[in-house]
């Protein structure tokens, strides 16, 4: 029998490509009309764009390696460029995260946060990064809390700390488990120089995987179903019997990998796994189409203090076209999407003044449930991968993991599902 896939996102395309290349006959169960779950494609006028912004990093090496089993070089959907970025704030100067290209990458950071902050607080800063690589210090409790215990100040706390958690979490520093946050800059700042590296995307993210990996799972024996929703798993005896479709089909499986949100597998499995309810959190993506001449002075620039937390020029889509991030819960979830454009382009004004007084057009994207809630509590709720019932498998981000809700995460856990229905077949 076929092993199932539940999910179209890049978790379950891990997953079901990985099967295929394997010789496996897998087929993968898509609810929506398109693949690629919350990195998808949506039309604008006349542009395809990103239902929102994704920040990758060199240390994705997972999501880069299922890119290349498809078929599809690095240089030809990415500009990889070194780690440099700006946080600005209207109470601060610039805050400069840089690698000098001579140093050895342990102390490449140093000397651009030390023009930045100054000694007091780089000796503060390191304070905290010495802990990074030591898990007893970030156990069970908040990115707050850590940066308490640290002496982090006001400034480290507004101006770095919390924007990058933000960015990295998409959960409040009150919130937020510090474990997963330190996972992330472990192996994100403290590996080797390359896995800093940002990964800026030359062309939309639903443009890039899910055609590919379509092709390469049928021509490999696979089947891809969308606008094919899974109503019920049945389970006999103990162990997984099949799945009903929408249209009450029946098909029978022994392996099935779930790889959807939080809150589908809670609807889903909620019962019969015993899981908790999860709290998902939204991302807001603002679209500002400005002139076709003007550009950003970086391809992406950090915000603290203000609304927007990151801006990205996106030229390469629309000349003169800019993406602004709002990630997290807050009040701004109450804002018509007109209110929310003009504070946005409020507090940009305040903060780029090179920004031309006037835009061309304006597009919201609201993701309301882009990402579960990774606090203290949610993230030690996680399920793991293999659970009580016999051929049932977590995938997707949520699955237990060390990171939080990125891509990275989602094919990391992908492809351990189908390795360890592998290892079950052929062991």
């Amino acid at each position: 029998m076929p092993t199932l896939i539940i999910g179209g996102g890049w978790s379950g395309l891990a997953a079901t490509v990985r099967l295929a290349e394997a010789g496996q006959k897998p087929i993968l169960f898509e609810a929506a009309k398109q693949l690629g779950g919350r990195a998808r494609t949506v039309k604008w006028q006349d542009l395809e764009i990103d239902n929102g912004q994704h920040l990758m990093i060199g240390a994705y090496q997972n999501m880069l390696d299922l890119l290349q089993r498809v078929g599809i070089e690095e240089n030809s959907v990415f500009q990889r460029t070194a780690l440099d970025l700006n946080i600005l704030d209207s109470k601060y100067l610039p805050l400069h995260l840089s690698a000098h290209r001579l140093l050895p990458w342990q102390l490449a950071l140093l000397p651009r946060l030390y023009s930045s902050l100054g000694w007091q607080e780089l000796r503060l800063f390191l304070r905290l990064a010495r802990q990074i690589n030591v898990p007893s210090f970030t156990n069970n409790i908040t990115v707050e809390q850590w940066c308490r215990q640290t002496g982090q100040s006001a400034r480290l706390i507004t101006q770095l700390w919390g924007p990058l958690c933000l960015a990295i979490l998409n959960t409040p520093i009150e919130q937020a488990s510090a474990s997963v946050f330190a996972a992330t800059l472990r192996d994100s700042l403290t590996t080797k120089r390359k896995s800093a590296d940002l990964l800026i995307p030359k062309k939309p993210l639903g443009d890039v995987l899910p055609e590919p990996s379509r092709r390469f799972i049928t021509e490999h024996g696979g089947g891809v179903r969308v606008q094919s929703r899974i109503e019920k798993i049945i389970i006999d005896a103990g162990k997984v019997a099949g799945v009903i479709t929408g249209n009450k089909e029946y098909i029978a499986a022994d392996n099935i990998i779930v790889a959807v949100s939080p809150g589908i597998l809670y609807k889903l499995l909620g019962e019969q796994l015993n899981l908790p309810p999860v709290s998902e959190y939204p991302i807001s993506t603002v679209y500002l189409q400005y002139s076709p001449q003007f550009r950003l002075k970086e391809p992406i620039i950090g915000l603290s203090n203000t609304l927007p937390q990151w801006v990205f020029d996106r030229s390469d889509q629309s000349p003169g076209l800019i993406a602004v991030v709002i990630s997290g819960p807050g009040e701004h979830e109450s804002l018509t999407k007109q209110q929310l454009t003009e504070q946005v382009v409020l507090a940009l004004t305040e903060l780029l003044p090179e920004l031309p007084a006037n835009y061309h057009t304006a597009h919201v994207i609201r993701e309301k449930r882009a990402t579960f809630c990774c606090g203290v509590v949610e993230n030690n709720q996680r399920p793991s991968c293999k659970t009580t019932i016999g051929g049932l498998w977590i995938a997707g981000d949520y699955a237990e993991n060390p990171y939080p809700a990125t891509l990275e995460s989602a094919v990391m856990n992908g492809y351990r599902a189908a390795e360890k229905i592998l290892a079950g077949k052929f062991s």
